[in-house]
């Protein structure tokens, strides 16, 4: 069986906010100790991490700590935007086992520490969280050196965030608070894992299969030009399509070769980061094989509102089976009220699915998950990952 509880507080004493928070988790839990501690926490609580710690320690009488700081936190009970919180996750169960780990250096002495943390643990249900500071740390070269077999090790989190200005932000396990470098939490044992994967795209025409493709450049699509076909996609926007999407357009390619009827969820979303008139080609932000299927997409609050629905709807029927004991939430600095407007948009969307699941998580500087099959970094994405008991 798998305790799991989650408590916040708003209050501005940083030992006071620990206090409430752990007491709530644990209450909310049921229990008098817990194996593992999750704690996001804004920025404002980092000067005093000592009495985070010992307060949390003391009223969950757990040493496994992991975490860290936010421009904004999040549990199940809202989105805390624009203002001190503290969230704490405790969680007890024989059945999970938990290996917390903080590596420093480059990327390739960072992968090559998670590597020897991590293997001699793994086994067939595993789930990495990883919490990079992105000041010393590229997202993309750590997933890659992490491994990009998201089958085998999925890999999830957030990259660590704080102050508007990004100057200040950092990550705790234990005892220690460190800036640079990650920390993140293994997670093994009798536990299976749903991923969803929320990119905030609205997909416009249809998808299409590469024909010709020389690492980052596509030359054609379904054998015709790719910017001719590039072109026509842009005559089916309306001017408030363009006007919504800040004039953007993405490409989405579609990771699992297996689908020939990918839909939301199942791309890639990439940046199209140059136009080719001589070759008539269109260059991305990916590399692209041929044979793979891509589409052209547009971000925009109505698509992020949309997918998102849609996406927490096929979690929900996917652990129809097995309801999940616990979910985690990293998402993307840009969503939240400033894509959407108004307050609590996404968890609003998780609670009427999964009324009463205890939820965890923080707005990130990019955001971790896998798409079919393989890991990768992401930006201006939600992650919503579901564990459930077996």
């Amino acid at each position: 069986m798998i305790h799991v509880g989650v408590g916040h507080s708003h209050d501005l004493s940083t030992a006071g906010a620990a206090e409430e928070a752990t007491r709530m988790a644990m209450g909310n839990a049921a229990i008098a100790k817990a194996d593992i501690a999750i704690v996001f926490a804004t920025i404002n609580y980092q000067t005093e991490y000592e009495q985070l710690y010992q307060a949390v320690h003391a009223y969950s009488s757990c040493d496994e700590l992991i975490g860290c700081s936010g421009m904004s936190v999040l549990t199940s009970a809202g989105e805390f935007e624009e203002e001190p919180a503290l969230a704490v996750m405790v969680l007890r169960s024989e059945q999970i086992s938990a290996v917390s780990f903080s590596a420093q250096g480059t990327a390739s002495e960072i992968g090559e520490q998670i590597q020897q943390n991590v293997q001699s643990q793994l086994q067939d249900n595993s789930l990495l969280m990883i919490f990079p500071d992105i000041r010393s740390v590229e997202p993309a070269e750590l997933v890659n050196q992490i491994g990009s077999d998201g089958a085998t090790l999925p890999v999830v989190g957030a990259a660590v965030s704080g102050d508007a200005t990004g100057a200040q932000m950092y990550h705790w396990k234990g005892k220690q608070a460190t800036e640079g470098g990650v920390t993140g939490l293994l997670l093994t044992g009798n536990f299976s894992t749903e991923i969803g994967v929320a990119q905030g795209c609205q997909p416009i025409g249809k998808p299409r299969e590469v024909t010709k493709a020389n690492g980052r450049v596509i030359f054609e699509l379904d054998s015709e030009p790719a910017l001719e076909n590039f072109k026509n996609v842009l005559q089916l926007l309306t001017q408030d399509d363009i006007r919504r999407s800040g004039g953007t357009v993405f490409v989405g390619i579609a990771m699992d070769d297996e689908n020939n009827n990918p839909r939301r969820g199942d791309f890639l979303i990439r940046n199209l980061i140059g136009i080719n008139e001589e070759h008539a080609a269109i260059a991305i932000s990916e590399e692209v094989k041929e044979g793979q299927l891509v589409q052209f997409h547009l971000r925009n609050p109505r698509a992020a509102a949309e997918e998102i629905q849609t996406i927490i709807a096929q979690l929900a029927e996917k652990t129809e089976q097995h309801p999940p004991d616990f979910g985690l939430y990293f998402n993307c600095l840009g969503r939240g009220k400033g894509l959407y407007g108004a307050a609590n948009h996404d968890i609003t969307i998780i609670q009427e699915q999964f009324p009463g699941l205890p939820v965890i998580g923080f707005f990130g500087n990019s955001e971790f998950a896998p798409i079919g099959g393989r890991n990768f970094a992401h930006a201006y994405t939600g992650v919503f990952v579901l564990c459930s008991g077996n």
